[in-house]
């Protein structure tokens, strides 16, 4: 053991600013991506939502069930309105700073607003002016504070192209982000003690704890975005303008997309035996706040050690099995909590750790997340992100527009209205036994929805059927895709190009292997020697699918849906922008149905470009310069490497921007259909002349390993310089 702890330390060292082979992230920027995450997860603790259980509009202001399910609609229907929106700018904004590193900026801004939503004197004016104030403080911090969190949180899906990579990230941020809620419930319910006699749904608690978490939150979270790079593999030459109607479509047909929403959106049975341990302290006086703040705080925190089992359970599991696993164990855990939690506080806190000990959402649910996102770009061709949101937003909110209403309808048939609180006090001000209470029967009931929603919650996850072996192939397809395209534009980067290149050697090694049985007895070997051999044979027999579905990806365009579809993309590429003489629709129609999903499709698409040359026809006809306006990567590159030391510079360089983005969105929206049938021209001409693809590999691999050597030998100076200079001062403070 201790063996093994020097040795994880000495690799922490080694690998602290330079990745490990094989990895795309140092050991430092999981440090500065958890530190960030915790921060943001600080400074976005206290928010304004309107839900029947919420603890501050509900429970604190003590705002009625029936508004508080108006605003939440009101919010739902903002929300469809903004999510297209919210799409567009997440799969077009062209930043410098990535695709989420530039909202993590917002910090600033979301926390001032936070503190001013949360300092509003609601509790000084009357019912209606409190609830508007609420409503129209609550949109505008929550915008500004969704986009905030959203920056921060999902750097984990583009951090790294490798889903194993992406777990131990998850796994070590989420180990550290999560003692944020660790930390605030402990301390709410404790000085709510000290110094609200126990009134956990008092104002003055939110006043005295959250500013400084807040501010402190905000300072922290900017780690993420001085320290984080994001790594999406998309061709830098790439300029195709992503149109929501399109993603819509893309995403909508993506069902691992949808056992992943199914899978959120029946959370509100699942969930709804969450407010028992809570209210049974408040409003049941089963014991002091500050022991239930203890307890709750304990067993929130259980979910660390299945947090750090997670990257094995997965490696044994899969995610699918992790995924079943855990829901079928939640049903007994939930019937277990039903049957014993009126029998003693110990029996609640033990069934609660159980319940959140696999609560690993952040690792495994996020994981699942950027592997369905990597799957989505290899069968459409484009990166979506956004548009996940927009479907999420649009079917979610219908779902949760009906759903909303199912647990105000239970609390008022089992005696609760929303309106009168005193009905859940088990014991009266005089602290005499109150007989018309309901909370014990609600708390019955609330459980047996529970219990019914985590049995639904197993039945989705049967038809998951993206394994560990194709998301690593997936991503070798999209990293070989984007080096062609790259090539082809001549602004290809030597790492892609290499890991492309090895992608293919890896093909040519194990495409003419066969697989290998797993050993079950050997008198030869022990245990641990079959362990070991087993595991390399697992490595081999995945090695061995990734290299077919390699292979297949090389003859995309050999089959004889392929055949006829390439042809069609040639005529297109071929053909004069604007153009209609042709009719590509019907041709387009006319190919083969296809064999498999892609095919499907493929097809699928080239109907639509077909189509889409048409609507490119009329555009030119009001826009004829638009068809000269590409602005080549190398160019568009080169505009955020300008001067900015003056003011002026800095709004030149801001213009010059603005000017080639909009130049390039209209290009890449008008010329869209030639632009996608020359891409599939390149990739085709490429895979029938793969031999010329790789034949720069040596020089580039060369290259590559020269500069990870200057690299690291830069870092091991500049930690030998830090090690000197630390032991200079101590020298210096030992003299005086």
């Amino acid at each position: 053991m201790i063996e093994k702890i020097k040795g994880f330390i000495n690799e922490i060292i080694a690998y602290w600013r330079v990745p490990a082979s094989g990895d795309s992230v140092a050991y430092r920027e999981y440090l500065m991506l958890s530190v960030g995450w915790l921060g943001m997860r600080l400074a976005t603790v206290f928010g304004i939502a309107f839900a029947v259980n919420n603890p501050f509009t509900a429970m604190t202001l003590h705002m009625t069930h029936r508004d508080l399910l108006i605003f939440g609609y009101i919010c739902t229907a903002i929300g469809y309105d903004l999510a297209p929106l919210n799409a567009y700018i997440i799969d077009n904004l062209h930043s410098r700073d990535g695709k989420y590193r530039v909202f993590v900026k917002l910090a600033v801004p979301s926390g001032i607003l936070s503190l001013f939503a949360l300092f509003f004197p609601y509790e000084k004016l009357g019912y209606i002016p409190m609830v508007i104030s609420l409503f129209l403080i609550g949109q505008i911090q929550g915008y500004v504070q969704g986009w905030y969190s959203t920056g921060v949180s999902n750097l984990v899906y583009v951090i790294s192209p490798n889903s194993q990579e992406r777990v131990r990230i998850m796994t070590v941020s989420s180990l550290v982000h999560n003692f944020a809620p660790s930390l605030t419930g402990l301390l709410i319910p404790v000085l709510s003690d000290v110094f609200a006699d126990g009134d956990l749904y008092n104002i003055k608690t939110y006043r005295m704890i959250y500013p400084a978490f807040i501010v402190i939150g905000v300072i922290m979270s900017m780690a993420a975005y001085y320290g984080v790079s994001e790594r999406i593999v998309v061709p830098k030459s790439r300029v195709t303008k992503v149109g929501l109607v399109d993603a819509l479509k893309a995403v909508s047909k993506n069902k691992l997309f949808w056992i992943k929403c199914s899978d959120n959106w029946n959370n509100f049975m699942e969930d709804s035996k969450n407010v028992l341990m809570q209210w049974l302290f408040y409003y049941g006086k089963v014991g002091s706040m500050t022991t239930y703040g203890v307890m709750d705080t304990l067993s929130y925190n259980s979910s660390m050690w299945a947090m750090l089992a997670s990257p094995w359970l997965i490696d044994k599991l899969g995610k699918k099995g992790f995924k079943l696993t855990k829901n079928i164990l939640q049903i007994f855990i939930t019937l277990g909590l039903a049957l014993t939690y009126k029998k003693s506080l110990a029996l609640i806190f033990v069934f609660y750790f159980l319940n959140r000990f696999w609560e690993t959402t952040e690792v495994v649910d996020r994981a699942m997340e950027s592997d369905i996102r990597d799957y989505q770009q290899y069968i459409s061709g484009e990166r979506i992100d956004g548009s996940f949101g927009v479907v999420d937003t649009y079917v979610g909110g219908a779902v949760g527009a009906v759903t909303n209403l199912f647990v105000p309808w239970v609390y008022k048939r089992n005696g609760f209205d929303g309106t009168d609180y005193s009905v859940l006090n088990v014991y009266n001000e005089n602290g005499t036994f109150n007989s018309g209470n309901v909370l014990y029967t609600l708390l019955d009931k609330l459980l047996m929805i529970s219990l019914v929603g985590a049995v639904i919650d197993v039945l989705p996850w049967f038809l998951y059927d993206l394994t560990e072996t194709d998301q690593k192939a997936v991503v070798r397809a999209i990293r070989l895709r984007s080096a062609v395209e790259d090539k082809k534009a001549g602004i290809l980067q030597d790492d892609l190009y290499c890991e492309a290149c090895e992608a293919l050697n890896s093909m040519n090694e194990y495409i003419d292997k066969d697989k290998l049985a797993k050993i079950k007895e050997d008198p030869a070997l022990d245990s641990k020697e079959i362990r070991a051999r087993n595991k390399e044979i697992k490595q081999h027999n995945e090695e061995k699918e990734i290299a077919e579905f390699m292979k297949r990806e090389l003859n995309r365009y050999g089959t004889s849906f392929g055949t006829e579809f390439i042809k069609l993309c040639r005529l297109m590429a071929q053909s004069e922008a604007g153009d209609t003489e042709t009719d590509f629709e019907r041709i387009a129609v006319s190919l083969p149905q296809g064999e498999c999903k892609e095919e499907r499709t493929l097809r699928s698409d080239a109907i639509g470009m077909a189509r889409a040359v048409k609507r490119s026809a009329k555009e030119l006809e009001k826009h004829p310069e638009s068809a000269s306006e590409e602005i080549s990567a190398d160019e568009y590159e080169c505009l955020f490497d300008l001067p900015e030391d003056t003011k002026e510079q800095r709004t030149e360089k801001r213009l010059k921007i603005r000017v080639a983005n909009r130049k390039r969105n209209r290009y890449g929206r008008i010329m869209k259909p030639y632009i996608w049938a020359q891409r599939h021209v390149v990739l085709c001409d490429a895979y029938e002349n793969i031999d010329s693809f790789t034949a720069d590999y040596p020089q580039a691999r060369q290259r590559l390993d020269e500069k990870h050597l200057a690299e690291k030998k830069a870092a091991e100076e500049a930690a030998a310089k830090r090690r000197l200079e630390a032991q200079a001062r101590r020298l210096k403070k030992q003299a005086k």
